[in-house]
């Protein structure tokens, strides 16, 4: 088991460029991904594009910070079958 696991370190030797374009090209998938959350949420022009541009700027630390966001507006809206009809609709 431990020679397993000693086979991945983060070593300078073991980075090389196939391990960082394969990297950089999972985090703008996932930027990709994000932005296009952004755009489909229920968001006005300005709160999308402050989302924009914080998780642009910041980075993963953006993309961490939205997370939460994304995550209760999915909730409430999966979960909107629990909330009492508001008066007069039906």
């Amino acid at each position: 088991m431990k020679d397993i696991l000693n086979r991945f370190s983060l070593e300078s030797v073991k980075i090389n460029s196939q391990t960082i374009s394969i990297a950089v090209l999972l985090y703008l998938v996932m930027l990709g991904c994000v932005l296009w959350s952004i755009q489909v949420q229920p968001f006005n022009k300005k709160e999308r594009f402050s989302w924009m541009v914080i998780v642009i700027l910041l980075g993963p630390l953006g993309i961490l910070g939205y997370l939460p966001v994304a995550w209760r507006n999915a909730a409430t809206g999966s979960l909107s079958f629990w909330r009492k009809p508001k008066r007069g609709q039906q």
